[in-house]
């Protein structure tokens, strides 16, 4: 062991200490967390991030002006674009670029990039994942080590494997402990991702939420002998709850779901209870916003906008992830004091502009499927203001025509006159070149094209 990585493992213990109990925390002392955090991140950016010693020098602030998150909001809110444009301003200079983790985004939300993270965030995001991991403890029975499969489009350059090569640098690991993890890629064969499960026999998967839909589509299709993980996890974007049903009832598998981005590893996982996302305040405060930046009233659908109290390599504070959400003011049955955000509704940014003055909201696109049995995936592309193109993956056996009936029906009404809607059942949705498949694709502002490369095929 290297003294280096002996301090990072002194490090990672000291991080990893009360993280399984502390979603059950009063949130009065999660709340002290995170206002410690935040003076210590501000005092940080102010010292080392360009972007942020020039902001508080403009509006004449001081690092000792911001006491808690709602004093956050006194920062402009920064926009995807304005971080591509200009990424290193947010980019500290207290170490070498080269002594950072580059994690690439895969652009399917139009707007690729790339973003730092240094490795004591790393390490505490592997510290804070024991949070969402003491619920994979309680359903394999608190195993001192177990079997993880995660199929990802390039698993070599995916983000937990990147993850798990920056520790293994600066954290040593004890052989036969921990987590043993397969990759796997989700272009390969269905018959070759199975008969590697198979030899590999893992107690979790975890895969893009897309992912679900073809694969267990496929094993309900055609009953092909395949072993089954004990528990379900999967992040980067979500599933159907047809699909998630299946899962669940059908292959009794347990599902769980994580609210995750390159930008904020760690900002909620789903409980057993599948309420929502219990929130890591203390580590990322959040709020919703509308489309100008203000505060939306509680219970309304917003914009989430969160601030990153971990990483000290590309410092994002007062950052707009476009997702969209509610938050629950109902205390979740778990337990568990963390509060809770809705599952996402859908992006900001793919609100269906029909130009004749209508606007139809991705939540609303969604309710068109969800109400409908038998729907495992969707996915509503924009071709022009007066043109959508749907595909959608069905359990076998559903009547397609009645399908095809009651959503001309819906997006009719919800589309007024003047709106062709071509709708084709296909066996798979193409994903973006990181591998999802976002069920709305709005049009750019900028080149008034699909904002996605990815896009149902019109029949």
């Amino acid at each position: 062991m290297r003294p280096s990585q002996l301090y990072g493992s002194a490090y990672l213990a000291s991080q990893l200490r009360g993280q399984s109990r502390y979603p059950f925390r009063p949130l009065t002392a999660v709340l002290a967390d995170q206002s410690r955090r935040v003076r210590a991140m501000v005092a940080y950016a102010y010292r080392y991030v360009p972007f942020y010693r020039e902001t508080l020098d403009r509006l004449g602030l001081r690092p000792q002006d911001f006491r808690t998150a709602r004093d956050l909001e006194r920062l402009p809110v920064i926009e995807t674009e304005a971080y591509q444009r200009d990424p290193d301003r947010f980019l500290s200079t207290a170490q070498p670029r080269e002594a950072y983790l580059a994690i690439r985004t895969s652009g399917s939300s139009g707007h690729p990039r790339t973003l730092y993270h240094d490795w004591r965030g790393v390490a505490q995001n592997a510290a804070h994942a024991e949070r969402d991991r003491a619920l994979v403890a309680d359903l394999l029975g608190h195993p001192r080590s177990y079997r993880e499969t995660v199929i990802k489009r390039t698993p070599e350059s995916s983000t937990p494997h990147l993850v798990q090569q920056m520790l293994r640098r600066h954290v040593w690991f004890p052989t036969r402990m921990g987590i043993e993890r397969q990759y796997l890629r989700t272009l390969d064969p269905l018959e070759t991702i199975v008969a590697q499960l198979n030899e590999f026999r893992p107690h979790v998967l975890h895969v893009n939420g897309s992912y679900l839909a073809l694969f267990f589509g496929y094993l309900h299709r055609t009953g092909a002998a395949c072993h089954l993980p004990r528990v379900l996890t999967y992040g980067s974007e979500g599933a159907s709850e047809t699909i998630r049903r299946l899962i669940m009832d059908e292959f009794g598998v347990p599902v769980l779901s994580a609210y995750q981005t390159t930008e904020a590893f760690k900002l909620g996982f789903e409980c057993d209870q599948h309420v929502g996302y219990h929130l890591n305040l203390d580590l990322y405060p959040l709020r919703l916003v509308n489309s100008e930046g203000q505060a939306v009233p509680d219970g309304e659908t917003g914009e989430v906008v969160i601030s990153n109290l971990v990483n000290r390599a590309t410092v994002l504070l007062n950052y707009r992830l476009n997702d969209l959400a509610h938050l629950i003011p109902e205390p979740c049955p778990c337990g568990r004091t963390l509060p809770l955000l809705s599952f996402l509704q859908g992006r900001g940014r793919d609100f269906l502009d029909l130009g004749s003055g209508r606007v139809l909201h991705p939540a609303l696109v969604d309710g068109l499927f969800t109400n409908q049995e038998g729907i495992w995936q969707y996915q509503v592309v924009q071709k022009s203001r007066s043109q959508l193109a749907v595909a959608v993956l069905v359990a076998p056996g559903v009547n397609q025509e009645g399908v095809r009936s009651k959503l001309l029906t819906g997006f009719r009404e919800a589309c007024g006159e003047g709106v062709t809607i071509e709708i084709a059942f296909v066996d798979r949705i193409p994903s973006t070149p990181g591998g999802k498949v976002p069920p709305v694709v709005g049009l750019s502002p900028d080149t008034n094209e699909p904002t996605t490369a990815t896009g149902a095929q019109l029949s």
